[in-house]
């Protein structure tokens, strides 16, 4: 059986150096595109295979050298808004996984907003290709989980990893909470303190972001109840109050499971003692929250989550829009506190 050909052996057959191949295999943007390409079409003439353990081994070397630069990732906002990752805790605790992990592996960081007045997908890409940026995490999507299409030319050129959801147009690999599994343990925990009567309060529009996990993590936990205390969910209006008011004085639930910390002041306004007439669980319980009970959905791993999936792009050379996205799911960690007490 003939050997497979080495390094070197393609090194001879390109007129190159080993050093210069690796960086070809690897899609190192230090080389030229056509270099890349020359070197690459000659290795799998020779009929080349990379290792995958000698890939692994090789990748756990670099990961233990964190004081040594590898190269630069993007981050991307999405968002309408220049300093929407920087508004919003959740936003700032995935920024913070992602800058934390991408030091610890040797990469940099750069951030760019889509919206950049004038930022045209060719003087975007220009800029990246500049900077030598490796991969691309974006953040701040909306929308129903689709991006601009004049940007796609810059998603097929990229390792990409989508932040807080998963994208539809184009499809890309994902980090994201569990917001299934978070919706779920919440009404599990509200039952073991005794709650009989949980309530959903969620902006529908945010729940279709997410395809509608955190509704469906409520209806898998409201199908433990008797039909006659199954609650329908409350679409929340930060504008109209009185949309919640209505829901509360039909269905009278005995504690409410929500993403909006709102949903505190209305109550208080109402006159409902929490937690005395009623329990409040908040879905994504941050360091701002911390008289809140509720779901830590660990957001920063969320961002180390995707710093890892970029980088492991990189080593396998893989780059545009994939056939068939990935999604890694983070799961949430229950945190009591004072919104809620346990029932007679």
């Amino acid at each position: 059986m003939p050997s497979l050909p080495t390094l070197q052996d393609i090194a001879n057959a390109a007129g190159v150096g080993k050093a210069t191949v690796s960086l070809a295999l690897r899609n190192d943007p230090r080389l030229r595109p056509e270099t890349r390409q020359r070197i690459q079409a000659i290795a799998a003439e020779l009929g080349y295979r990379a290792n995958a353990t000698v890939a692994a081994l090789m990748a756990q070397l670099r990961a233990s050298r964190t004081q040594k630069y590898q190269a630069t990732l993007g981050l991307i906002n999405a968002s309408s808004q220049r300093d929407t990752l920087k508004n919003f805790c959740t936003f700032r605790d995935w920024v913070a996984g992602c800058m934390s992990r991408a030091a610890q592996l040797g990469y940099g960081l750069d951030d760019f907003w889509l919206s950049e007045p004038g930022i045209a997908p060719s003087r975007l890409t220009s800029i990246l290709e500049s900077r030598g940026i490796r991969g691309l995490v974006i953040a701040g999507v909306v929308d129903h989980g689709t991006l601009p299409a004049i940007f796609e030319p810059i998603w097929a050129r990229f390792p990409c990893v989508v932040i807080g959801l998963r994208t539809t147009q184009p499809p890309l690999h994902s980090a994201t909470n569990d917001q299934f599994s978070t919706v779920l343990r919440a009404v599990e925990e509200a039952l073991k303190l005794g709650y009989q009567r949980p309530g959903l309060v969620i902006q529908e529009e945010i729940d279709a972001n997410v395809d509608h996990r955190f509704s469906g993590g409520f209806w898998v936990g409201q199908g433990r109840l008797a039909r006659a205390r199954r609650l329908p969910i409350c679409d929340f209006d930060r504008v109209k109050p009185e949309r919640f008011q209505a829901w509360w004085a039909k269905h009278r639930p005995d504690v409410v499971i929500t993403l909006h910390e709102e949903v505190l002041g209305w109550l208080s306004a109402m006159k409902v003692a929490v937690p005395g007439e009623v329990g409040l669980i908040h879905l994504d319980r941050t360091v701002e929250l911390q008289r809140w009970a509720g779901m830590n959905q660990s957001n920063e791993l969320v961002g180390v989550g995707a710093i890892d999936m970029i980088v492991g792009q990189i080593h396998r050379s893989e780059v545009g829009i994939p056939s068939h996205p990935r999604s890694l799911m983070i799961e949430s960690a229950w945190v009591a506190g004072e919104t809620v007490r346990r029932q007679a």
